[in-house]
Formats: C-alpha cells, sequence, structure tokens
C-alpha cells in the first residue's frame, strides 16, 4: 500500500527529532549481558552449599512518580547463605546511577547491602535502571537489580515538546499540546511567542493554574514546505519561567513530491551498483493521475507505479552499472503531469560517487 503524504511527512520528520530529542532517561544504553536473577523464592532450592550463595531480598525496586531533582536512595540486601566468604567482585550501572555504599567482601551467614543513590535532576519520563553485580558465587556469577519509576518534570508538555503538523494549501491543519503542572503553586502561562507568520497559537485553559491546551494552527495560505520554528512559552513557575519547544511545519501543494530532494548521499562504485530509493508523487483528490517521467541525471534509471486510487505514483530510483560515472550527482528529475495547475514538478538529485 503507498502511503498516504500526511503520514509519510509525520513518520520521516520524527525521525530526525528522534534522533535529535531523547529524553535523558534513556540517554545511557542498558548493559546486555547474560544473567540470572534471583529472588527469596529460589534460596529454597537445593541444600546447603559448601562455597558462597548470594540470595538478594529484592532484585527490584520501583519508586514511583517523583517530581525531577528529587534524590533517590535504596539498598539491596544481599544475603550469604552458603560456607565460604561471598565477595563483591564489581558492580556496573546504567547513569546517572551511582554505588555510594557497600561491602567487598560478605562472610557465611550473614548480610550486607550495596546502597545506590539516583539524581534525578537530568531525567524526565519513564526510567528503568540497570545495575550489574559481579559476583563470586559460581551459581550467580552476574546478578541484575533494578531501579524504576516516572520522573516528571515541575511543568510537563504532552505527549511531547513539539508540535508536527502537515497540510495541503487551502485547507492547512492543525494539533495541540497540554501544558500540565506538577507544582504545588498555581502556574500562570504569561507569554507565547513564535518569530514567524506560517501558523497562529491559541490557548486553552483546561484547569485553571494546572492544565493548559495550546493548538498550533498552519494556515492554509502560507510558504510552502517545510519548516521548523521555535515556540518560547514564558510561565509564572520559578523553576521553569521558560518553555521552548519546536514547531515542525509542513505546507504542500496539491500536486507535491516526498521526498523534497533526491539524494543519494556519498557511495563507493560498488555500493552505488545496488543503490535504489523511492520517490513518491501525489495529486490530493486525484483519480486519473498521469504523469511521464524524464532527468537530466545520464545514468539514473526511472520507474514509476501508480497506485489502485489513482492518485499517486512511487518511483523507484537506482543507477544503470555501466554508465555510473565517478564523480558528484548532480541534476534533476523532471515530472510532467496532466494536472492543469501543476503541469510540471521538477526535483533535485544529488550524491556523490566515490572509487573508494
Amino acid at each position: 500500500m503507498i502511503p498516504s503524504p500526511t503520514k509519510a511527512f509525520v513518520l520521516l520528520a520524527l525521525l530526525p527529532l528522534t534522533a535529535f530529542w531523547r529524553p535523558p532517561s534513556v540517554a545511557a544504553p542498558a548493559l546486555e549481558y547474560n544473567f540470572r536473577t534471583v529472588t527469596e523464592d529460589s534460596a529454597s532450592l537445593g541444600g546447603p552449599s559448601e562455597g558462597p550463595k548470594a540470595v538478594f531480598s529484592e532484585t527490584r525496586f520501583e519508586f514511583g512518580e517523583l517530581e525531577s531533582g528529587t534524590i533517590v536512595e535504596h539498598e539491596f540486601v544481599l544475603k550469604n547463605e552458603g560456607s565460604a566468604p561471598l565477595l563483591i567482585q564489581k558492580v556496573s550501572m546504567m547513569a546517572p546511577l551511582l554505588v555510594t555504599r557497600m561491602p567487598h567482601e560478605i562472610a557465611a551467614g550473614t548480610e550486607g547491602a550495596i546502597h545506590f543513590k539516583l539524581d534525578t535532576a537530568t531525567l524526565a519520563g519513564k526510567f528503568e535502571g540497570s545495575i550489574l553485580v559481579f559476583l563470586n558465587d559460581p551459581a550467580l556469577p552476574q546478578a541484575n537489580l533494578t531501579l524504576a519509576g516516572r520522573v516528571v518534570r515541575p511543568i510537563e508538555l504532552t505527549p511531547m515538546p513539539a508540535f508536527f503538523v502537515a497540510g495541503q494549501r487551502g485547507r492547512g491543519n492543525r494539533a495541540a499540546i497540554e501544558i500540565v503542572n506538577h507544582e504545588q503553586e498555581p502556574l500562570r502561562i504569561e507569554k507565547i511567542a513564535h518569530p514567524t507568520e506560517r501558523f497562529t497559537t491559541r490557548l486553552e485553559t483546561l484547569k485553571q493554574g494546572q492544565r493548559y491546551r495550546l493548538t498550533l494552527t498552519l494556515k492554509p495560505d502560507g510558504p510552502s514546505g517545510k519548516s521548523m520554528e521555535p515556540i518560547v512559552i514564558r510561565t509564572s513557575s520559578k523553576k521553569m519561567p521558560v518553555l521552548k519547544l519546536d514547531a515542525n511545519t509542513y505546507l504542500f501543494e496539491r500536486v507535491h513530491n516526498f521526498p523534497e530532494v533526491v539524494n543519494f548521499g556519498m557511495l563507493h562504485v560498488g555500493e552505488a551498483r545496488g543503490a535504489a530509493l523511492t520517490l513518491m508523487i501525489y495529486e490530493e483528490g486525484g483519480a486519473d493521475f498521469q504523469l511521464k517521467l524524464n532527468t537530466d541525471v545520464p545514468f539514473l534509471s526511472l520507474q514509476g507505479e501508480r497506485g489502485q486510487k489513482g492518485d499517486r505514483y512511487q518511483v523507484k530510483i537506482t543507477l544503470i552499472p555501466e554508465k555510473i560515472q565517478l564523480g558528484p550527482i548532480k541534476g534533476s528529475i523532471i515530472i510532467n503531469t496532466n494536472d492543469r495547475e501543476f503541469p510540471r514538478v521538477v526535483v533535485p538529485v544529488s550524491g556523490q560517487i566515490v572509487e573508494r
């Protein structure tokens, strides 16, 4: 099924953002090891151990929902139910977790505690921190512990601190986010500013001092193409007096292409032979959309397939192996259509072919 332009824009627009904006709660990758998790129930398995035997009273601690900046501290109690000393050889963990206190050795028949501290100042959203404990217990050489919960900012922008709005000329579009106050003091929104006239914003009060809805409306007669511009919200909060978010907008014509530019990037000669890109051309509301494809790049091959509804084409773009030349790929794909208002669309093509 050939995708709709609005869905394609949103999905591809989210991709760079995902690379660009990632919540601090997932800033550090989880450790990947093969290990066994031991709980209290497992302590009853088997008979008395002739060596060290590690048993954690718990392997997971849920701290619930906390405001950003709260310090979380917790102890994981480790019992040695064996007959030889249990050694904690090392501990590895996900930032910003820290070990503040732990024993190196736990005598047979006794217990010790590994004390952890978590500063939530840089976190937002769901957090699940992994802690890997390396032991001299042959049955449990590695144990995984977890601290988990949800960290909320004093003021939260939900579902995310950004707008993604795509719309057709003459129609426009809109989207909304909510501003949620988690502080005890009532929140006032004092000013909303943005340096563009591509869109307008409107603030609604859902619950005075607690929840607000900010709606962005993309103007149907503004400049076409994509744009990313900042929105600055000034508040009465002492902790977060300024909120910043990005407005990603895309106003497209009735006949338009996606992506707007075909870019092969840098390709080695061997890679160029198998390189392929997809170009979508749409006629919004069309039923008998027809087009002819041409290009001034001599080693470009274009194969178009019309969608079942007759309103779009999917074009597969490849390089002709025997005609490939070293150097820059520079030119255009020329699309002649049967649309009276948009009879011709030109798509830039770029890239670079190198020997090695």
